[in-house]
């Protein structure tokens, strides 16, 4: 979440954030956002846009260039109700997880049910030996 001060809130203007990060303004060059559109998302001046990138990090970075077909691409090569072999490992290691967690919870079961017995033949050996 962005953290915003108000800059100008009554004139309408947007709000530029408290804290602008380099994780931030990297995120927005991997989406495709450029030093324009940053400067316009985060209310900056020009200036301020030219500083942030003199940073070791953000020097000589670029928006990456995203480009979007101009149709759908669609796989037709796998048949209806067939699944490929990334979904097959997926449900395998799901039933994988499964197993052991109703494995697990057998094992705590018996495990609190080993204790039960052991309290309560310490209970009776504890009454045999004041019988006496």
């Amino acid at each position: 979440m962005i953290d915003v001060r108000d800059n100008n809130l009554s004139t309408g203007e947007q709000k530029t954030p408290e804290v602008i990060t380099i994780t931030m303004v990297l995120e927005d060059l991997d989406k495709g956002i450029d030093r324009t559109g940053i400067k316009t998302k985060y209310n900056l001046d020009s200036w301020e846009i030219k500083q942030m990138f003199d940073h070791p990090k953000l020097k000589g970075k670029k928006a990456k260039k995203i480009r979007r077909l101009s149709f759908n691409f669609v796989d037709d090569t796998v048949l209806p109700g067939q699944i490929d072999l990334e979904d097959a490992i997926e449900t395998e290691n799901q039933s994988m997880k499964d197993v052991m967690i109703d494995e697990m919870n057998g094992r705590k079961t018996m495990d609190a049910q080993d204790q039960i017995i052991e309290i309560e033949d310490q209970a009776d050996d504890w009454s045999n030996e004041r019988q006496y």
